[in-house]
């Protein structure tokens, strides 16, 4: 594992790279906002879920309706476990790609709006390398640091979920689908989020305005899972490669030809205050 971080950092990138790691890990709030991500997303909805499908009647109509949005729904189970497979099937996969997306906007934003806030990116920008690479390397570190979030994540989604497949005797969820989804397109939304929060940097006074703005890109993603669940289309693994190789190439765009409009000029000038509204007496 070393070799290659080793070979793609410098000893003065690999030093930054630590630095904001520990910075990471030092903020309360950011901390905590990484540790509920995983814990809500990855536990607290599969179990929920388990209880919601431990609980279905077996005249329930509900179920009926969601076969039809799932053709290969397994035969042979339960109505309890064919809820808790549509569950898996279709709405755990568009809560588990909002851990990677908000982890790299959380830690992006930190790391780079955070740094002009606390008044640290006048000294880093004296790094020697270019600003280009400088930029890189701290979207590196907030991509490790959101692929470590990521990853615990699925650790956890994979035992709750798979705890309540053995208790309702519901079909193993992992497949090609779920495998393009956690070591695919997971990575290049995480790259996706990282990016496109730098970007947002010039426009941001603090981490809590980053984070707010950059916030708009979960929406696109939210509706391509959210067409699946009305029946519009089938989000089946062919379908999970074609949008990944779609947001690769927009993160080369943007890692590779997005930070050249950066200056050390436009990082360290921040942002006018917006004018407050003074309040007018009627009396």
């Amino acid at each position: 594992m070393k070799k290659p971080f080793y070979k793609l950092f410098s000893k003065a990138e690999r030093a930054l790279t630590m630095k904001d790691l520990s910075a990471l890990c030092r903020r309360r709030l950011i901390l905590s906002l990484l540790i509920a991500l995983p814990l809500v997303f990855a536990v607290a909805f599969p179990l929920l879920f388990l209880f919601v499908s431990a609980m279905v009647s077996p005249e329930s109509s509900g179920v009926e309706q969601f076969k039809n949005l799932l053709d290969n729904i397994p035969q042979g189970t339960d109505e309890r476990a064919q809820m808790f497979y549509i569950f898996t099937a279709f709405i755990s996969p568009m809560l588990f790609m909002l851990i990677p997306l908000l982890s790299a906007i959380i830690t992006a934003s930190y790391t780079f709006a955070g740094e002009r806030a606390h008044g640290t990116m006048e000294t880093l920008l004296f790094a020697p390398f270019s600003v280009r690479r400088f930029l890189q390397v701290k979207a590196a570190s907030s991509v490790l640091a959101s692929g470590l979030v990521t990853a615990v994540s699925f650790i956890l989604f994979f035992v709750a979920t798979a705890i309540g497949d053995m208790v309702l005797k519901a079909p193993f969820f992992f497949d090609l689908s779920w495998f393009v989804l956690v070591f695919l397109l997971s990575p290049a939304i995480t790259v996706l989020g990282v990016t496109f929060a730098a970007m947002l940097t010039v426009k941001a006074r603090s981490t809590a305005e980053s984070i707010q703005i950059s916030g708009y890109i979960v929406l696109p993603i939210l509706l391509i899972f959210i067409g699946q669940i009305m029946g519009l289309y089938r989000l089946n693994s062919i379908a999970l490669l074609i949008l990944t190789a779609i947001i690769v190439v927009i993160d080369l765009c943007l890692f590779n030809f997005g930070f050249r409009r950066f200056t050390a000029e436009k990082l360290l000038t921040r942002p006018p205050e917006k004018p407050r509204k003074e309040k007018t007496n009627v009396y």
